[in-house]
């Protein structure tokens, strides 16, 4: 009798901390971000083992080649992951296309509807995830209360980027549509930014607004001294971008959406079998103003008290 309540404690021991299952998580970036520290891969897989220690998450990058990332979606397609999460709008293009086994997320893209959905409600199949995206009528609404007399703006987009697919052809309908004046510049390199906002200074903007991209709103002090020099503020779709020099931004947080947003469905999947398919694409409810307050003196702008108190000031 002994010895059969002794197997059954060590039974219940080894059962306890060893889990029949143990979760298999790859996060997919299409950029190369592996090394950086601080990335929203390595800020999702942290929340992910806080809430169960016992997942296992793998990291992959597609080094910014497309080739390369539809091979090794491929690959990741098959290997028997539970969830799959892609980084960037240019990784959920492909995964789009690529993906037929896994149940896949997606963070840290601009408008599903560009980027090949038909509807943000349940999208079907096995993909659903997160979007920054923000409207350019919201952005340019923004826009005129920093600058209360803007009527005249520049748009600078990266060429190889995916959200320039979404941002521009928005731009010029919605100025357009509010009878706002419009310069727009494509670049492929950070050695042709200056001389794209140099053209546009030329061509009498008021300010300059850099759209979604790493190459752009990382680089915007290679344009800063041109356009201080003509007293033309730079905004930015991201909040990267005023951490950078650009005076201001409206933008989703991307830890703000791992958390309340990346987190909550990844488990779903996970504990409840949940398709994301199942799941309606999701956005964060309230958006945050980020003010660059150096920047701001440095042109002597008076933002409003209003701005001011809803802002996350970066000196």
């Amino acid at each position: 009798m002994t010895k059969i309540i002794f197997v059954m404690v060590w039974l219940l021991i080894f059962f306890h901390q060893t889990p029949l299952y143990a979760f298999k998580v790859a996060i997919f970036d299409f950029d190369d971000r592996l090394e950086q520290p601080l990335t929203t891969a390595k800020y999702i897989e942290e929340k992910l083992k806080i809430q169960n220690n016992e997942i296992k998450v793998d990291q992959y990058s597609g080094k910014k080649d497309t080739a390369l990332s539809i091979k090794l979606l491929n690959q990741l397609d098959n290997s028997n992951y539970d969830l799959l999460i892609t980084i960037t709008s240019d990784a959920l293009v492909i995964a789009n296309h690529v993906i037929k086994n896994t149940p896949t997320l997606f963070t840290n893209v601009n408008n599903p509807l560009s980027l090949g959905f038909q509807t943000l409600g349940p999208p079907g199949r096995m993909i659903s995830g997160a979007s920054y995206y923000i409207s350019v009528e919201k952005q340019l609404a923004f826009y005129k209360k920093i600058l209360p007399g803007l009527v005249k703006i520049g748009f600078i987009f990266d060429q190889n980027n995916k959200s320039k697919k979404v941002e521009l052809p928005e731009v010029r309908k919605t100025c357009e549509k509010l009878g706002v004046s419009y310069g727009i510049e494509v670049v492929a390199s950070v050695e042709e930014l200056q001389k794209a906002a140099a053209r546009l200074i030329k061509e009498g903007v008021q300010a300059i607004s850099i759209g979604s991209s790493d190459l752009l709103y990382n680089n915007i002090s290679v344009i800063i001294d041109v356009c201080d020099k003509s007293y033309v503020p730079v905004l930015s779709f991201n909040k990267n971008g005023v951490k950078n020099g650009a005076i201001a931004a409206l933008s989703s947080d991307y830890k703000l959406m791992v958390d309340k947003l990346i987190i909550p469905m990844a488990f779903k999947v996970l504990n409840n079998g949940i398709s994301p398919g199942e799941m309606p694409i999701a956005f964060l409810k309230n958006n945050l103003i980020f003010i660059n307050s150096t920047q701001a003196k440095k042109l002597k702008l008076n933002i409003v008290e209003e701005i001011l108190d809803q802002a996350i000031i970066i000196k």
